[in-house]
């Protein structure tokens, strides 16, 4: 998570010089060279993939992989990097909402309140950027955009739960990453004919890579070993870490501002994954009790 975080200010950077969907597919072509070689050392065991297997690879693609990039990549061009890390920190929040409808799992009293702490947070930074003269009405666009990029994340955490136990992190990540290079092929190839790859820079080359490896391969991998091991709403959490790493490296690399209600948004959004830690906390040791 801390990768993605990073990857949302790096990713601002790429695209104002690369078109989206040629980037995105430059970045499976260059994580598949990584982990098709990695699939074929560990000698993974074959899987008897059902229709409904097949489904949410799919799902996780189009939603965690095609959706999400698109979503991301296109707010970041309208808003902060700083304002879209700390609404990718809602993640928690909205993963144990919708592990409440799909993976039947229990949603607490201070998951609720984590909730409703999130929809605060988001609106303080949003009409913020809203007003500011910087952003305007592009801001407001560009912060939806991100929080659809959001929910596309959570809705991959919920199928990544559902092939954990069927797939290795390594199978399921090259098969995503195969989808969603074809996902992304045809729109790459029309913004390739008319793109000067010639007077690229070096140095965009080097990002595009560090992208392709830390998002699309350690992001992936460490990911679905997590989400093998514990409950969804439990993994969600640990998302908390976006806004810190995006935060950090806006601020850094990209000089942008962190005011007082980027700070009072962030303070809310962080105070909802303390509360969800609590209520996650509290149902695992009423379980260990029971037991």
């Amino acid at each position: 998570m801390s990768f993605v975080g990073a990857n949302v200010a790096v990713g601002k950077i790429i695209v104002q010089e690369v078109p989206i969907f040629l980037f995105s597919e430059i970045r499976f072509l260059i994580a598949l060279l990584f982990l098709i070689p990695m699939l074929l050392m560990s000698r993974q065991p074959k899987v008897d993939m059902q229709k409904g297997h097949w489904l949410f690879l799919f799902l996780q693609s189009f939603f965690g992989v095609f959706l999400f990039s698109v979503l991301m990549l296109y707010g970041v061009l309208f808003t902060s990097a700083t304002s879209a890390g700390i609404i990718t920190s809602t993640v928690p929040a909205i993963i144990a909402l919708l592990s409440f409808f799909f993976l039947r799992e229990r949603l607490s009293v201070p998951q609720m309140f984590s909730i409703g702490l999130v929809v605060i947070g988001i609106s303080i930074i949003t009409f913020q950027d809203n007003r500011s003269h910087t952003g305007g009405n592009y801001a407001l666009l560009g912060n939806i955009l991100v929080f659809g990029a959001v929910i596309s994340e959570a809705l991959f955490t919920i199928f990544a739960k559902k092939l954990s136990n069927v797939l290795s992190p390594i199978q399921m990540s090259t098969g995503v990453n195969i989808v969603g290079l074809l996902l992304f092929l045809p729109f790459a190839i029309k913004e390739a004919i008319s793109f000067d790859f010639i007077h690229l820079e070096v140095s965009m080359w080097l990002l595009i890579i560090y992208y392709a490896i830390t998002a699309s391969v350690l992001s992936f991998v460490l990911w679905y070993l997590g989400v093998a091991k514990v409950k969804a709403s439990i993994a969600g959490i640990f998302t908390g870490f976006i806004p810190i790493a995006a935060t950090l490296v806006g601020i850094i690399f990209l000089q942008e501002a962190f005011d007082w209600n980027k700070a009072i948004g962030m303070v809310s959004v962080l105070a909802a994954i303390v509360l969800g830690t609590r209520g996650t906390l509290t149902q695992e040791k009423e379980q260990i009790q029971n037991i």
